[in-house]
């Protein structure tokens, strides 16, 4: 047998010797497991704490606005309905009958579904501009099935909007990490009260390190601007998060920073009149 024949047989024994040690590894890992489980949880209950926002626009005081939160059965569907009992954490700032109103603290997953809809009123008309009422819901009993020990509980803000007018080019100034930076950034309008910006970190990517822009999704109410995990997608593996304000001249200020790399910046915006 020569030399070359030897080769060959010594590659295929190695891949096949490798393909049975990952195979083994994969299922002693449990990678070849699929979960049987079966519970109920909130669906938004995986966003950020748990927490969800409702931004209500107010036209008269007897307004009451309809809502829905969504419950599911995570894993197969059964033959028989699964009846859900909610309540109210006690530490929840919004007050039952002033700023909402449970219209059912029972419901029914039916038989062959996976989920249902608990009907919730916001009583608008009772909000006041300055007020901040924070539901926390609760999955108390849900029969024979499991509840879901991570997303059991879901906390709705319930707030007023104010007229939000964002979109447009703006010039900017950044100091932080980076030394102080002026670029020029876009703002998008993507729904009511939600924006892109084009690059969040205010031109220091692009100046500073020769990258390209990062562009974020931030939320504004009443002046109030937040950005909330947003990714970083120029170098990976981190997070944007930070606070800001519209100012009283139109100007804005965004106080962001990236959570593992710790840079971090405060940018000043002012829009460019056409």
């Amino acid at each position: 047998m020569n030399m070359e024949a030897v080769k060959k047989i010594f590659v295929l024994t190695f891949i096949l010797g490798t393909s049975l040690w990952f195979s083994a590894c994969m299922e002693e890992s449990g990678f070849n497991i699929v979960w049987e489980g079966l519970e109920v949880e909130f669906e938004d209950a995986s966003r950020p704490n748990g927490t969800i926002r409702k931004i209500m626009t107010k036209t008269n005081d007897n307004q009451v606005d309809q809502e829905m939160v969504r419950v599911n059965l995570v894993g197969r569907q059964l033959s028989e309905p699964v009846n859900i009992l909610v309540g109210v954490d006690p530490e929840s700032t919004a007050i039952a009958g002033v700023h909402y109103r449970l219209v059912n603290d029972e419901v029914t997953i039916p038989a062959n579904s996976s989920f249902v809809d608990i009907p919730l009123e916001i009583l608008t008309g009772n909000l006041g501009a300055e007020e901040m009422p924070d539901l926390t819901l609760t999955i108390l009993d849900a029969g024979n099935t499991k509840i879901s020990t991570n997303y059991n509980r879901l906390t709705i803000e319930i707030r007023l909007s104010c007229p939000s007018d964002l979109a447009g080019e703006y010039s900017t100034v950044t100091v932080g990490t980076g030394g102080t930076v002026n670029y020029q950034v876009v703002i998008t309008e993507l729904e009511p009260f939600t924006y892109r910006i084009s690059d969040i970190t205010g031109g220091v990517y692009s100046q500073v390190f020769g990258a390209e822009d990062n562009p974020a999704v931030f939320t504004e109410l009443c002046g109030e601007i937040t950005i909330t995990d947003q990714p970083d997608l120029v170098f990976g593996d981190d997070t944007f998060n930070g606070t800001g304000r519209v100012n009283e001249d139109g100007t804005i200020r965004i106080n962001w920073r990236t959570e593992e790399t710790e840079e971090s910046g405060v940018t000043t915006l002012t829009r460019v009149i056409e």
